[in-house]
């Protein structure tokens, strides 16, 4: 009897059933250092939503690290799939190499409508989009989740958040401290570049 699909199938090269998958999203140190994040492989697509990230949050060990903004430029952001089709177990998963708990990871479940979004609320629409733009591509995304670590620059260096004061945040480091700040902001994507970012280029020389 003929195959009513004419030999068209609905599962992928590896026999599974076709299914909308998790994506998370990154502008930082998640591309280069992913430690044991459940990825489905080390491959960071570049081509993510644009989203408002700036050099906004001071890390446990006093890095300046790069975290959503309200306010700030956006920049394209990249993305990766999740190895698992669980939403629990990969917003458990980021949250574990965040150091964070499962509240500080933001998500879009794109059939439901659900979401959760502390950080930039107002751009859920955006990263809907994106993913419903790269769906037409065959990208099979069904829910996209993201670190919803806050801004806290101002609360943990008691000052207004602005490159002047970030230049001299650091300035201010102990050695082994800005060594490390050096060295994340030498390695966040070349994409991520921030109106705070470029002034630390433009500073580098004298902070370091």
């Amino acid at each position: 009897m003929p195959n009513e699909n004419d030999g068209e199938s609905d599962c992928d090269v590896s026999g599974r059933l076709a299914m909308p998958r998790i994506v998370v999203l990154a502008w930082g140190s998640l591309v280069w250092d992913p430690r044991d994040l459940n990825l489905e492989d080390a491959v960071w697509h570049e081509d993510g939503p644009l989203l408002p990230v700036e050099f906004s949050r001071v890390s446990s060990d006093r890095r300046l690290t790069l975290a959503l903004t309200r306010g700030a430029d956006a920049v394209r952001v990249l993305w990766a799939y999740m190895g698992t089709d669980a939403v629990g177990e990969a917003v458990w998963s980021l949250s574990q190499r965040e150091g964070a708990k499962p509240e500080n990871v933001g998500f879009l479940d794109l059939k439901t409508g659900e979401y959760w979004c502390r950080t930039v609320d107002e751009h859920i629409p955006t990263i809907r989009d994106w993913a419903l733009d790269k769906n037409a591509a065959n990208a099979d995304i069904g829910v996209v989740i993201w670190s919803d670590l806050k801004p806290n620059f101002a609360k943990k260096a008691r000052k207004e958040l602005n490159a002047e004061n970030a230049i001299s945040y650091l300035k201010d480091l102990r050695p082994e401290i800005k060594k490390r700040a050096k060295e994340y902001i030498e390695k966040a994507p070349g994409q991520t570049r921030t109106r705070i970012r470029d002034a630390l280029q433009d500073a580098w020389g004298s902070i370091w």
